[in-house]
């Protein structure tokens, strides 16, 4: 798969391992994100991982930051589906603003 060359795009998804009687079945949550590409050559030549394995950290990171509160921020707390990566920008990217921005990596939420 040929990968664009400015960024590297992937799809996230979360779904929370407790439940509660609130919430007997966890509504997983979706997170689609944009790693520059020259943020990750920066960092490979550092710390010798694959481009795909950091964009993988830099993306996990950004996704936690999309959810509204901060507790539920914690990594432990959600099983994680394989990532679905991605040629080119998803549709939201070009439909709102993102929901969160760091080092130029860009998140959206999308459920």
């Amino acid at each position: 798969m040929q990968f664009n060359e400015q960024f590297l795009y992937l799809h996230l998804k979360f779904t929370p391992k407790i439940r509660t009687d609130a919430v007997p079945i966890p509504l997983p949550r979706e997170v689609v994100i944009e790693v520059p590409r020259d943020l990750l050559q920066s960092d490979h030549s550092l710390n010798g991982h694959s481009e795909k394995t950091l964009a993988m950290e830099i993306a996990r990171g950004a996704a936690l930051n999309t959810f509204p509160v901060v507790a539920d921020r914690v990594v432990g707390l959600y099983d994680e589906a394989l990532p679905a990566w991605r040629e080119n920008r998803f549709r939201v990217m070009n439909e709102r603003p993102c929901d969160h921005e760091e080092n130029g990596t860009r998140a959206w939420r999308i459920a």
